[in-house]
């Protein structure tokens, strides 16, 4: 091993950057914090507990690791500010766990579906005085890993200690669990779905990852992206779709194709698998990607009647990528430590990046 990681919190640091620009005004409240040693929700259960406030009253867009400086922002209502004496009461709460770095107004709150980006600066730890060679292998990997991507896992922050959340959303969806807050509920379920997706995605990677017929896919064009169904492996064709979402139907299909695009080896595909929940969009049965992911259902029990908690709680269900790079990617050496910029969507984890990465050092 040429490096560690996270010898001091410094060592990780993520910050937040919003898909929109808060307009200064309006019924949301946000603060702009940074936090340390720390998980997101711990931040937000101490909140709740010391302001008397339910965990729907305040908004937020990722789960940031704990072992590490992180810059994010919550959102709270005016309707809920109201019931703690404002503003400054919040902030004083606030400020008793974090450092407050800035607060803004906006017409609506910040949310998980909110698309995100986070910004991540890493510091590796020589563990020895490096070779020339060892500094070659090192750039070598990580112009690697930068060009060709990572598996895009759900990290293990997601499932709790020992994956209990995993457990949890399992007994939910056999009845053999019940919990009353909403909000635990759909996080127990969404966990569960995003253990399903890593499962699905081992398995695809474990050999080669190759296109299947019927796979939904997301296409690179210089103008847009956009979800694709690639529905004939024998023509070479991939057809733009409209997706339609359902309002019955707990999967729904892709149809009403639009435009036809010849399949090259030029042209820049990302193959997604699915994060189980309501009106998730599938491929066709009678495929080799549909029979593949039903397969994965059908492996764990699922049935329709035990998937009714995702609609009944509102859990939708998406098309994720199965592999992802980083962008705006950028090293250089420290002495023999190396610094790592680069920035991932939302959603996407960068210990998995990172775990990746120190693996192809050895």
């Amino acid at each position: 091993m040429l490096f560690s990681f996270k010898q001091k919190s410094q060592d990780f640091i993520v910050e937040e950057h919003l898909p929109f620009k808060l307009s200064g005004k309006g019924d949301a409240f946000f603060v702009y914090f940074e936090k340390r040693n720390l998980t997101t929700m711990e931040i937000i259960d101490y909140l709740c507990k010391e302001l008397n406030i339910s965990r729907l009253s305040l908004g937020f867009a990722g789960l940031k690791d704990k072992d590490a400086i992180t810059r994010q922002r919550v959102s709270i209502y005016k309707s809920a500010l109201k019931k703690m004496w404002w503003e400054k009461v919040f902030l004083e709460t606030l400020a008793q766990k974090t450092k407050i770095l800035s607060t803004d107004r906006n017409d609506k709150p910040i949310g998980m579906t909110n698309e995100i980006h986070n910004t991540f600066f890493i510091r590796l730890r020589a563990l020895k005085k490096l070779s020339q060679a060892e500094r070659q292998h090192t750039e070598k990997a990580i112009s690697t890993l930068f060009a060709e991507g990572f598996p895009n896992l759900f990290g293990s922050q997601r499932f709790w200690i020992q994956y209990k959340n995993i457990k949890l959303g399992k007994e939910l969806l056999d009845g053999t669990l019940k919990i009353k807050e909403k909000f635990e509920i759909k996080f127990k379920l969404q966990a569960y779905a995003s253990w399903l997706f890593n499962e699905y995605v081992n398995a695809r990677i474990r050999r080669r990852l190759e296109l299947l017929d019927g796979e939904i896919v997301e296409v690179e064009r210089t103008w847009w992206s956009t979800l694709l169904w690639y529905y004939d492996a024998k023509k070479k064709i991939i057809q733009i779709f409209k997706d339609k979402h359902s309002d019955k139907n707990f999967f729904h299909y892709p149809q009403d194709m639009w435009e036809s695009i010849p399949f090259t080896p030029d042209l820049k595909i990302h193959i997604t698998s699915p994060v189980l929940g309501f009106d998730l969009l599938m491929p066709s049965a009678a495929s080799q990607a549909g029979q593949k992911e039903k397969a994965l259902f059908d492996n764990q029990w699922l049935t329709l009647g035990k998937l009714k908690l995702y609609t009944t709680n509102n859990v939708f269900g998406i098309r994720r990528r199965i592999r992802t790079r980083p962008q705006k990617a950028k090293y250089n050496f420290d002495g023999d430590d190396v610094l790592i910029q680069f920035t991932l969507d939302s959603g996407v984890y960068a210990s998995i990046l990172i775990d990746k990465l120190l693996k192809s050092f050895t």
